[in-house]
């Protein structure tokens, strides 16, 4: 037993990955949070309008969709590191920000929607940078393993955000746990500054007319790759038709079912229990998958 949960957390041995998983938890539980406060404010604001939620659900992700390939880009031609701490600092002051606009009573509906949009882009530039930082805190050996940790250390997050976050909305208000989050986004950034340049696993960057390869290059490349090409396919597949779900559950709980915030954090938390479950079972994986 003892050995299998060695195998299951190796990666955590290492110090500059120990501080990356601890600030993602954090943060990714105040992430969370907010999300959940934000479906539940949108509906408030609206008057459980499924058409708003839907559209900030659009502006939240549309920039993820779109701008990811740049935001890859963007990780491949800088400092991820660097970059990583401007993209969470940035995000911590949009949700102070936007905590504030509710506590002082301002906000509007228009204001979730810009926030939606802005928090989507910064997610199209993190996301990538974040990924791809995590080949450079491991070596090869570990990268599976820790790639497979971060996923648990996501659903860990999705499990207890929105459960803390449905008691916290029906005790304080949406207000307070946008603040939590605003406070949870300096968890990484203190993280990555305290990490040990030194015993990274960093590769020279390419000179700069390779950077300056194109997205359709890259694209190029993945379309001659049947097995990306298949992987990619049923990512777009799932996140089309299964991911959709979780949008409907605040109309659920609070129209359908007539209950408050409490419930609808405690169903977006149950969606997680099998992610979570999937994440750690692959964490005993040595080598990368084969196509």
């Amino acid at each position: 037993m003892r050995t299998r949960l060695g195998r299951i957390f190796q990666s955590l041995k290492v110090r500059n990955y120990r501080l990356f998983a601890t600030g993602q938890l954090i943060k990714l539980t105040g992430v969370w949070m907010q999300f959940t406060a934000q479906y539940w404010l949108v509906l408030q604001l609206s008057d459980d309008s499924g058409t708003a939620l839907g559209l900030v659900v659009a502006l939240q992700f549309l920039p993820v969709l779109f701008l990811s390939l740049y935001g890859g880009k963007l990780a491949d031609r800088h400092d991820k590191r660097k970059l990583l701490i401007l993209v969470n600092a940035a995000w911590s002051v949009l949700s102070l920000a936007f905590a504030l606009m509710i506590m002082s009573g301002v906000v509007r509906l228009w204001h979730v929607f810009v926030f939606a949009g802005l928090l989507g882009v910064a997610n199209a530039i993190e996301n990538p940078a974040r990924q791809a930082f995590v080949s450079e805190m491991v070596d090869t050996r570990l990268l599976p393993n820790a790639l497979a940790l971060s996923a648990a250390t996501f659903n860990s997050a999705r499990i207890v955000g929105p459960a803390v976050a449905g008691v916290a909305i029906a005790w304080f208000g949406t207000g307070p746990v946008f603040l939590v989050s605003a406070i949870s986004s300096i968890s990484p950034v203190l993280s990555l500054v305290r990490m040990r340049v030194t015993e990274l696993h960093r590769e020279d960057l390419p000179p700069a007319a390779a950077r300056e390869a194109s997205i359709r290059d890259g694209l190029r490349y993945v379309w001659r790759r049947s097995d990306l090409v298949m992987v990619m396919t049923m990512i777009a597949v799932v996140g089309a038709l299964g991911f959709n779900f979780g949008i409907t559950l605040p109309i659920l709980a609070k129209t359908t079912y007539h209950t408050g915030a409490e419930a609808f954090g405690l169903l977006t938390t149950l969606l997680a229990l099998g992610p979570l479950a999937g994440a750690l079972a692959s964490t005993g994986r040595r080598e990368r998958p084969s196509a």
